[in-house]
């Protein structure tokens, strides 16, 4: 029986064992807060190498679509601890919704919070037949000399933990990298810098829930800062602000009566404050930068016999909420490549470099161009320069026939197209049919017949748009 080392016993790595050991391997799971996730700390509290956990969580399609074809019970078991199924499609215009169409279905979401999240997989798993979970910190990786190296297992305490296939699922501070670098292995990587801050908060939704303005999401956009609101499990809801990590003014936003008056300030949240009721105190979240790491080179393998999945391989800052969902795109992509019949290192290290750069990529750059694009309007609004326009949410090939912006913008009048972009913002679109020449052709008639939009209106001001009066709040509570 083939066995797998899987280091990180989070969501991603949960999911990992269960696919493996599905598979007949042997699995060893080891992490040393695998306790701590299946029983969450009471009050809630950051967790320690996973301060996000505590944050807002939106997931995307592509998060339910792995759940409900690779793990369906798992999917129940979501379910059933009080996560409803939503479909972004049921909130459209009616001129949009156009009586729905046969596979909206495949555009379900899950609304969960993160912990939920965390907890029930983790039960899952800790059920599982053929998964070994090892309450652990593990000490570093086994290497044998070749040319290439390869991983053959962990060091633990308790001495070598030997394995057919190592995988890392450690996290952004996951210790591997470091690791392969001491072996002489120095692993590809791409980093996005990221200027923003978050604050979260979590509610009881109490009264009659109001809309969410962007069907998935609440989201308003000022100057100095960004409010989200997304819904939860079991009739909760967690609040954010985004701001500029040097902005000191607004780290008074940790403080619950700063965070409260925020939102208070906010005319469009009326409704949700008389709604939500504070369950936690607020929880700060650090800027930490978008990365991206590889372990091929020039088509061939670096090392062989340890794979990367989850926020070890692509780290993307809250702002398109895709980490989980690219996470078990990846987790899924990689059994499938390494559970066959025959292991091929090499092969195997390959074919998931050739997928991670023509899928996994292309959700990474659009995540970090959006985030770079609210890093530099937060960053203008702190220093009181000019405001860059906003990033395009789709990325098309630079001499594709069409723009981002006429895709979105024609989007917004035909219902299959609205379709189309929507599956692409939910990581289900790897064909990438969102650049094809058939969409494109649509794009073109939509524009054609659709009226001129009118010009755009002048700059919001007042409230939370200005500058000074947004300081003045937030004072009394620095």
């Amino acid at each position: 029986m083939p066995r797998i080392a899987i280091l990180g016993g989070s969501v991603v790595g949960s999911v990992t064992a269960m696919l493996f050991a599905r598979s007949g391997w042997e699995v060893m799971l080891v992490d040393p807060a695998l306790d701590e996730i299946v029983a969450p700390p009471t009050p809630l509290r950051p967790r320690a190498g996973a301060p996000h956990a505590v944050h807002a969580h939106g997931f995307m399609s592509r998060t339910l679509r792995e759940l409900t074809t690779r793990l369906p019970d798992v999917r129940a078991a979501l379910v059933t601890a009080g996560a409803p199924v939503v479909n972004p499609v049921a909130g459209l215009p009616p001129h949009l919704y156009d009586g729905g169409r046969s596979d909206d279905a495949e555009l379900d979401t899950l609304r969960v919070r993160r912990v939920t999240l965390d907890r029930v997989i983790a039960g899952c798993v800790a059920n599982e037949p053929g998964v070994t979970r090892i309450a652990e910190r593990a000490l570093g990786l086994l290497v044998d000399a070749g040319s290439p190296p390869r991983v053959s297992g962990l060091r633990l305490a308790a001495g070598a933990l030997l394995a057919d296939v190592v995988v890392d699922a450690g996290g952004r501070r996951s210790p591997v990298a470091g690791w392969l670098t001491e072996a002489g292995v120095v692993p590809e990587e791409q980093v996005d810098p990221c200027e923003a801050r978050y604050y979260t908060r979590h509610y009881a939704v109490t009264g009659q829930q109001p809309m969410l303005n962007r069907g998935f999401a609440e989201v308003h956009d000022f100057p100095s800062l960004v409010q989200l609101i997304f819904l939860g499990d079991n009739a909760t809801a967690m609040v954010a602000h985004a701001v500029h990590d040097d902005d000191r003014v607004l780290k008074s936003l940790r403080h619950p009566e700063a965070f409260a008056a925020a939102m208070g300030a906010n005319e469009d949240l009326r409704e949700w404050c008389e709604a939500l009721e504070p369950i936690t105190d607020v929880f700060a979240l650090g800027a930490f930068d978008n990365r991206v790491r590889g372990l091929a080179a020039d088509g061939r393998p670096l090392v062989l016999g340890v794979h990367l999945v989850g926020d070890a391989l692509t780290t993307t800052n809250p702002t398109r909420g895709r980490g989980i969902s690219m996470g078990l795109a990846a987790a899924g992509r990689l059994h499938d490549l390494v559970a066959g019949e025959r292991l091929d290192h090499v092969e195997a290290t390959l074919a998931y470099d050739v997928w991670c750069r023509c899928v996994l990529d292309v959700y990474y750059r659009e995540a970090a161009a959006s985030d770079a694009v609210v890093s530099r309007r937060l960053r203008a609004a702190l220093l009181g320069s000019a405001v860059p326009g906003n990033a395009p949410n789709i990325e098309l090939p630079e001499d594709h026939p069409i723009t981002a912006a006429e895709l979105e913008r024609a989007s917004g009048e035909d219902p299959d197209l609205v379709r189309v972009v929507i599956r692409a913002t939910m990581l289900l679109d790897d064909e990438r049919r969102v650049a094809s020449p058939e969409v494109c052709r649509r794009v073109r008639e939509v524009l054609e017949q659709a009226a001129v939009p009118p010009p755009a209106g002048a700059v919001p001001s007042g409230g939370l748009h200005d500058r000074e009066r947004l300081v003045a709040l937030l004072a009394p509570h620095a």
